[in-house]
C-alpha cells in the first residue's frame, strides 16, 4: 500500500475515535466540573465502613429513603413547619422557598455529579429533599445557637421581626459547631468561595497559620516518615502541646529539640469526622491534601498504645478512649489515600536529622 494511503488511513481512524470518544466523554459523562460533593471511595469506605454510615439523619438524596432513617423526615417536617410558622404568612413562606429552591435545582444538580448520580426518582422528589433538608440545617443551627426557643409554646408565641433581629449569618453559625467540637480560634472565613459544610469545615480544621515545606511524594515515601513518640523520646525529643488552637500548626524547635504539637481532641465522633473530611479532600482536588498528610504524620508519631500513653501525659492528645483503640483508629486513619505533595515534609527531614 502507497505510503500516503496509508496515512491517510490511520488520520481517518483518529479521526473517528476522537469523534467517538468526545462525545463519550463529554456528551453522556453525568460527572461535572461543579462537582463538590462526592460519594466515598470504595479504598476509604473499606477501612471502616460503619464511619460513614448515616445512623440517625441523613442530608441529601444519596441516602434518601433507607428505612433506618424514615423516622427523621418527620422530625424534617416539624422543622419545616416551625420555620415558616414564624413568617406572617406561613402559605405564601412556603411557595418563596419552593421557587427558590427551583431556580437553584440544577446548581446543585451539578454539586453531586448530574442528575444521572442522584438517586432519587423525580424532579419533584429532589425539590422535596432540598427543602426539608435545608430548613431542618437552618433549623439545627439557629436552636443550637439559642437564635429560636426550643419549646413548641414558646416558638408559636415568637414573632418574626424578633427572629430577625437576632439572626446570624449561617457561616458563623457553623463555625461555632465546629468550634465547639474542636476548641479553635473562631477563624473568620471571608472572601471563600464555600460550596457546603463540609467544605466549609475543611477551610476550618485545615487552616494553618505555619508556612510549611511541601516536599514532592514522586521523591520518596520515607519524606513523610517520622519515627514514633517513644523512639523520638528515646532520642532525646522532648513534646511540648502549644497553645495554637489549629491542629496542623506542628513545629520542630531543632535547637532545643522539641517538637511542638497543638492538642487534640479524641472523642466518640473524632474518626468520623476526619474521615469524613479526608475523603472530601481525597476527591476535590482543588483542595492541597493537608488533612491527609497530617494523619499520616499522627500515624508515624503512634505506633503502640504506648505513644497514644506518652502525648497524653504530655496534653497533647485529650483522649477519651482507649490508648489501644486510639492507636489503632490513627494507625488506619489514612489508609487507602493518595498525596502528590508532603505538608510536613520540611519537619519530618528537620526530626529525623536531628534524631
Amino acid at each position: 500500500m502507497p505510503e500516503g494511503n496509508n496515512r491517510a488511513e490511520h488520520l481517518a481512524l483518529d479521526v473517528h475515535w476522537t469523534v467517538k470518544y468526545k462525545k463519550l466523554l463529554l456528551g453522556d459523562s453525568t460527572i461535572s466540573r461543579a462537582t463538590c460533593i462526592f460519594k466515598v471511595p470504595g479504598t476509604l469506605k473499606m477501612q471502616n465502613p460503619q464511619a460513614y454510615k448515616p445512623y440517625f439523619f441523613s442530608l441529601g438524596p444519596w441516602h434518601f429513603g433507607e428505612p433506618h432513617l424514615m423516622e427523621a423526615q418527620k422530625y424534617k417536617m416539624y422543622s419545616l413547619e416551625q420555620l415558616v410558622r414564624r413568617f406572617p404568612s406561613p402559605d405564601d413562606k412556603i411557595k418563596d422557598l419552593e421557587e427558590t429552591i427551583s431556580e437553584a435545582l440544577i446548581e446543585a444538580c451539578e454539586c453531586y455529579g448530574g442528575k444521572g448520580a442522584i438517586n432519587v426518582y423525580s424532579r419533584e422528589e429532589f425539590e422535596k429533599i432540598f427543602l426539608l433538608d435545608g430548613c431542618f440545617i437552618i433549623e439545627m443551627l439557629r436552636k443550637r445557637d439559642g437564635l429560636i426557643p426550643t419549646n413548641y409554646s414558646e416558638d408559636a408565641c415568637m414573632s418574626g421581626p424578633e427572629s430577625q433581629r437576632k439572626d446570624k449569618p449561617l457561616v458563623e453559625l457553623a463555625i461555632d459547631v465546629f468550634y465547639s467540637i474542636f476548641s479553635f480560634d473562631k477563624l473568620q472565613i471571608r472572601s471563600l468561595k464555600i460550596n457546603h459544610i463540609l467544605d466549609l469545615a475543611w477551610y476550618y480544621v485545615g487552616s494553618s497559620s505555619e508556612q510549611p515545606r511541601w516536599g514532592d511524594e514522586h521523591l520518596g515515601q520515607n519524606r513523610h516518615n517520622i519515627p514514633s513518640a517513644t523512639s523520638l523520646r528515646e532520642a532525646g525529643v522532648k513534646f511540648r502541646r502549644v497553645e495554637s488552637r489549629r491542629i496542623l500548626d506542628i513545629r520542630f524547635n531543632n535547637t532545643e529539640g522539641v517538637l511542638e504539637i497543638p492538642s487534640l481532641l479524641i472523642h466518640p465522633t473524632t474518626e468520623t469526622i476526619f474521615r469524613s473530611l479526608i475523603s472530601f479532600e481525597q476527591c476535590y482536588r482543588p483542595h492541597l491534601p493537608k488533612l491527609t498528610c497530617y494523619a499520616k504524620l499522627l500515624n508515624g508519631l503512634v505506633d503502640t498504645p504506648e505513644d497514644v500513653d506518652l502525648l497524653s501525659r504530655e496534653d497533647i492528645f485529650n483522649n477519651w478512649s482507649t490508648p489501644a483503640d486510639v492507636s489503632d483508629f490513627l494507625n488506619r486513619l489514612h489508609n487507602g489515600t493518595h498525596v502528590d505533595c508532603l505538608y510536613y515534609a520540611g519537619l519530618c527531614s528537620d526530626v529525623r536529622s536531628y534524631c
